[in-house]
């Protein structure tokens, strides 16, 4: 079954020097789809030191539980976020974007 349009729950404003915890949910998917996360558009790599866009940002991305948590948050990770869900059946599906404010 392909996935559905997943949902991004992303909040709203985080502290800076806190911790945010973004989640990615999507139920019709089967197998159970791999997410990715975007920012501004843009594909977020699962290891933000490897790109030179995000190698200022401190996060971890989990593309199973599709859980993509800041710690800490800095400023530079103001922007609209949305996450994608795709299985190997039909085309994948993205999220509409969440603005966080740091």
């Amino acid at each position: 079954v392909p996935p559905s349009k997943p949902v991004a729950h992303v909040p709203t404003s985080a502290t800076i020097g806190s911790k945010a915890v973004l989640r990615c949910s999507e139920t019709d998917g089967s197998p159970p789809p791999t997410f990715h996360w975007y920012k501004d558009g843009m594909l977020m790599p699962t290891d933000p030191k490897t790109s030179a866009t995000f190698r200022n940002s401190s996060y971890s991305l989990d593309s199973t539980t599709g859980v993509l948590t800041f710690e800490p948050v800095s400023a530079f990770d103001t922007g609209d976020y949305s996450c994608e869900a795709s299985n190997n059946v039909g085309s994948p599906q993205k999220s509409d974007a969440v603005r966080m404010e740091a």
